[in-house]
């Protein structure tokens, strides 16, 4: 399988971070910043590492970064920075544009601008210590865009002993059941005649407002947290 080649500016806190879970799973990581000191600390723990002002087009030019497959923009204290290197990217064609924003008019710059998403770690952080705290039986296993979120519970009271098709999840909760996992046990795409039992935790594809009204009917706790926000 082929990798994927992501570039990261900006390494701040987030940026390094970010650098070194992708370089970890073995993803391909191009780290740029114009700090000399950032660029050396990062280069064990990436691909490659440039010390550039990514606020020149020509640098980006010859940076070549018109072959990555993601582009992460990272630079939210700076924003005439953060919209210029995010435009670039995508006048440059990279396919997918992650950019981080200092706040909700940032956010919206950067969106009308063309990113394909825009975080503010703090508020998304905050959220989600929420959802923890409020919901400890629901993990949230990824959020994409801002209408669909998918979910693992332990199975509903009144679901166990039922088959897929006498609950009809579709019409009844507006969500769909992707994986079930049986002790070691993992069922994908579950045939509709498969019954739920009381152990079961369940894989669940939704939107957030229907996620959010099914997690009121979660019994349990979570098993451990495992967030992927895109």
């Amino acid at each position: 399988m082929k990798k994927n080649q992501y570039v990261v500016f900006g390494l701040g806190r987030f940026g390094t971070a970010l650098t070194k879970a992708l370089y970890d799973y073995g993803e391909e990581v191009l780290a740029v910043d114009i700090d000399e000191e950032c660029v050396a600390d990062i280069a064990p723990y990436c691909t490659h590492s440039v010390c550039m002002d990514a606020t020149d087009a020509h640098n980006l030019e010859q940076l070549g970064i018109n072959n990555m497959d993601v582009a992460i923009v990272c630079v939210a204290s700076n924003i005439e920075a953060s919209i210029f290197i995010t435009l670039m990217c995508k006048q440059m064609g990279i396919p997918r544009v992650i950019s981080k924003a200092s706040d909700e008019r940032h956010k919206l710059v950067l969106e009308r601008i063309g990113a394909d998403s825009v975080i503010i770690p703090e508020i998304a952080m905050g959220e989600r210590l929420a959802s923890m705290l409020a919901k400890p039986n629901v993990v949230e296993i990824m959020t994409l865009a801002n209408s669909f979120r998918m979910v693992e519970i332990h199975t509903p009271k009144h679901w166990v002993d039922k088959t897929l098709i006498e609950l009809n999840l579709r019409k009844t909760e507006r969500v769909n059941i992707v994986v079930i996992k049986r002790g070691d046990e993992i069922i994908t795409s579950p045939p509709a005649d498969y019954k739920l039992l009381a152990d079961d935790l369940l894989v669940i594809a939704g939107s957030i407002d229907d996620i959010k009204r099914l997690s009121n009917k979660a019994p349990g706790k979570a098993v451990a947290d495992q967030t992927v926000e895109l």
